[in-house]
């Protein structure tokens, strides 16, 4: 008689077969919705190309500002507060008139000339908008550029952009005080790996001091050592980077602020800005920084753009010979420079309006990992290119690891509304699936037979996203 155990194992097999063959048949069935390719619209894709463009703009804004100052060693205040926001706000001008001329090509007359005054109805959603508020909107862009201009000459360019990165942590910080934003674990996990890091890229450095800390390559490709005083002043700089983060996060989500509006007027009292705190060029600073007295501040000036179009004003002081160095001169990359940083600028108040200003600080330390490969290249970055180290290769890889971990769960308000969307108070609220799972695109077909699956679901963010919700 047959062993009723054999059986009965053999009877389970064939259950489990008899399964299989009907997953792999319903894999193999037809599927009656359209493919995953065809139902990526411009609505539900948007935040994630604005992203990749903010990412690639970004990054190439960095590598350029550093050879600007790079050849103004003994100016860069002068070019931060007086060339820079001036040139900036030429180019956002005449981004602006594009603006106006788009706008009008779809039939929206609301966008005139007008829109440049500074009581324009058309600034938000409610009308005008405060002046007094919109010069703070670049209060702290000016005062982060103004304290981070001193030291950016005599840090490497991944240096630069590891402390950079210290300006997520300042925004997590200042978004909980002034916005009431409420995170979870992941995203102070994802702001402690940014910190760590930093200590990553720097561990030979700190164990053996070969290569010293601070080391970096001037505009003739000679290495030099720097302060580590230099560390400490530009971490402090990127303290107003989470305050003014915060701010216009603030700005744009309470009214429904128009970005190009917002960009426009900002600008013309960051000239203010540059001017008022032009003082700071007075404070002593550690060598190899010029010394400026105010007396000399005429005489300042000339030199500066004197250097500005590549000509040496004392070709027996070392750093003016920086004016002359091989590649062009400051003028012609400031030039090219300018293109980048305004539409990056304005796609970052997008992102902190559509999303928030810690989701799109989050996005710049993709950015600046970008930045220090990009560094490397001669054709951008000319003599001062240098090599990024393997363990400075794990610290950006532990960072974009970071914004990944940063993004497996939203942001939140006290009131546990998603910070997502564009309006602040939750009226007219445009928070999508689209916003909250921006980095998320349909799936492949299946493996199986090169045909979809009937219905595809994967977790984000605590949700279920599945094929008809895209």
């Amino acid at each position: 008689m047959p062993d009723t155990k054999y059986n009965r194992l053999n009877a389970d097999e064939d259950v489990e077969v008899v399964e299989m063959k009907e997953n792999i048949n319903f894999a193999h069935e037809e599927d009656d919705s359209p493919p995953w390719y065809s139902r990526i619209t411009w609505e539900n894709s948007q935040v994630s190309l604005v992203f990749l463009a903010f990412v690639t703009l970004r990054a190439i804004d960095r590598v350029l500002y550093k050879r600007v100052l790079d050849r103004m060693l003994n100016y860069q205040l002068m070019v931060t507060n007086f060339v820079w926001p001036i040139g900036v706000q030429i180019m956002t001008f005449a981004v602006a008139c594009g603006w106006i001329y788009h706008h009008r090509r779809k039939g929206d007359t609301r966008y005139d000339m007008s829109f440049f005054s500074p009581t324009s109805t058309i600034a938000s959603a409610k009308g005008a908008y405060s002046q007094f508020r919109l010069s703070f909107f670049s209060f702290f862009d000016q005062l982060n550029a103004a304290i981070t201009t001193f030291p950016t000459p005599f840090l490497s360019q991944t240096m630069i952009g590891l402390l950079s990165n210290m300006g997520l942590v300042f925004t997590v910080f200042f978004s909980y005080l002034y916005l009431g934003t409420r995170y979870k674990q992941v995203h102070y996990i994802g702001c402690l790996l940014i910190v760590i890091s930093g200590f990553v890229a720097l561990t030979v450095e700190l164990q053996t001091n070969d290569p010293p800390i601070g080391r970096y390559k001037d505009t003739n490709g000679e290495y030099h050592t720097s302060s580590f005083l230099w560390t400490l002043i530009y971490i402090v700089g990127t303290i107003p980077v989470g305050m003014g983060n915060a701010y216009k996060q603030k700005c744009l989500k309470s009214v429904d602020l128009e970005i190009m509006y917002a960009s426009f007027w900002s600008g013309n009292w960051q000239i203010l800005w540059g001017f008022l705190m032009y003082p700071v060029n007075w404070v002593p600073l550690p060598d190899p920084a010029p010394k400026n007295v105010p007396s000399e501040t005429g005489d300042y000036i000339r030199r500066t753009f004197v250097c500005f179009m590549g000509t040496a004003p004392d070709p027996n002081n070392a750093n003016d010979q920086a004016c002359e160095a091989r590649g062009g001169s400051a003028f012609i990359w400031f030039l090219a420079y300018l293109a980048f940083n305004v539409s990056f600028n304005v796609l970052f108040l997008w992102l902190s309006k559509r999303m928030s200003s810690t989701w799109a600080a989050v996005a710049t330390v993709l950015c600046l990992d970008i930045t220090s490969l990009l560094s490397m290249s001669k054709a951008l970055q000319g003599d001062e290119a240098q090599m990024v180290t393997v363990e400075q290769y794990f610290g950006l890889v532990i960072a974009g690891v970071a914004m990944w971990v940063y993004n497996l769960d939203s942001e939140v308000y006290a009131d546990g509304r998603d910070v997502a969307g564009h309006n602040l108070n939750g009226e007219n609220d445009e928070n999508t699936e689209a916003d909250k799972n921006v980095l998320m695109l349909p799936p492949p077909s299946a493996a199986v037979g090169g045909q979809g699956s009937r219905a595809w679901a994967i977790p984000v963010k605590n949700r279920v996203i599945r094929s008809g919700s895209v």
